[in-house]
């Protein structure tokens, strides 16, 4: 063999060593990998509390069952308010079905509602709402040790615009938040602190429902390691549509299948890390489609119970990391399912809702929180 190609194959061996054991015995250098993708994790959850604010378990329950309500009121069998209990947001035309033979709804400020003869005007804002998850779960990376994830999010937004659009319901709505917590392995102990800001607008024709929501933030991480303290920072913008369609199977019960799809940019700034070496960070691009199924049932007056199924199917691109210039090999992450039940009660002006989530897969642990909405 001539001289040249044994030393071309030195270099090459010698280029590939370093780069394995650049992988093998610096696993502090893959913190941004781990962040990226807990904001995407993160996203999932502000995109949809966010959009269903506009899409609440009564909500959609009741807007499939005005047909039944309708039923209930002109064969004198009772009042509605028997039934399903004093909503906020009772006599409002979208949701106890004042539809017309060709599917318009009489939503016109003087029209009476149900409650009585009270009348019925759209206020310039509809509603604020409150919302508290916090998740406790283990992200199973598959090149790379499992992560204890142990964050919480805080949102808070409002609703108004509530009009008429064509035949159906449009509304919108901003909001903003809080995310904290951490991410800990034998190797890193990831403190992660941000907030975000977003719009979301809903659209609802009789029993089928569309949300678009946007939103920007930014995570501050530190991530602690054998050599010290790394810092460096994350910025993140994104879209994300829901679509949903209820079925009413008889006047208390809803099935509800849907599809969400989403879109994550994540910048991520370069730092010199505690170990001496220089990190570049690239861009993530991702891009999220989840399916879903909720069973929503009216338990009595008012409250309302749902099961839930989906699975988060996560398509990310770019995101590479190079140390001292050389490539590290990237850490891809399992798809995961969510499942989980919830329950819903309202009273006077006040709704509230509670939830509990179990995901496996890619992501296994799990996650719960509350949501708090008051109704002008």
């Amino acid at each position: 063999m001539k001289f040249s190609k044994v030393f071309s194959l030195l270099i090459f061996i010698i280029a590939a060593g370093a780069a394995y054991n650049a992988d093998a015995a610096a696993p502090h250098l893959y913190a941004n990998y781990i962040s990226a993708h807990n904001i995407n994790a993160m996203q999932h959850s502000i995109m949809t509390q966010a959009m269903q604010t506009f899409e609440g378990a009564a909500a959609a329950a009741l807007s499939g069952h005005s047909k039944f309500i309708q039923k209930i009121q002109s064969e004198g069998q009772g009042n509605a308010l028997d039934l399903y209990g004093r909503l906020p947001m009772y006599g409002t035309m979208h949701l106890y079905g004042e539809y017309g033979d060709d599917g318009s709804i009489d939503y016109d400020s003087k029209t009476k509602g149900r409650n009585g003869g009270d009348t019925y005007s759209r206020p310039t804002l509809n509603s604020m709402w409150l919302t508290w998850n916090h998740f406790d779960e283990d992200v199973k990376f598959k090149t790379y040790d499992v992560l204890d994830s142990d964050y919480d999010l805080i949102m808070f937004g409002f609703a108004g615009g509530e009009a008429q659009l064509g035949i159906g319901i449009s509304e919108w709505g901003f909001f903003g938040g809080y995310t904290g917590g951490e991410q800990t392995n034998d190797f890193l102990n990831i403190e992660e602190n941000g907030g975000y800001v977003g719009f979301y607008s809903g659209y609802n024709i009789q029993n089928f429902n569309l949300s678009f929501a946007i939103n920007a933030g930014s995570l501050y991480n530190n991530a602690e390691n054998i050599y010290g303290t790394d810092e460096y920072a994350n910025m993140w913008a994104g879209a994300a549509l829901n679509a949903t369609y209820n079925i009413s199977l008889d006047d208390t019960f809803t099935l509800q299948p849907g599809i969400y799809a989403g879109y994550t940019w994540i910048g991520s700034a370069n730092y010199i890390s505690a170990s001496g070496d220089s990190i570049e960070n690239q861009n993530f691009n991702i891009l999220e489609i989840t399916p879903s199924l909720r069973a929503i049932k009216h338990i009595s007056k008012g409250w309302f119970g749902y099961i839930g199924v989906k699975y988060v199917l996560n398509y990310p691109h770019g995101g590479d990391v190079l140390a001292n210039g050389v490539l590290l090999q990237g850490l891809d992450i399992d798809n995961y399912s969510e499942y989980g039940i919830g329950i819903e009660k309202s009273i006077d002006r006040f709704n509230v809702a509670i939830h509990l989530n179990r995901h496996d897969g890619g992501r296994y642990g799990w996650n719960g929180g509350f949501n708090l909405k008051y109704i002008f």
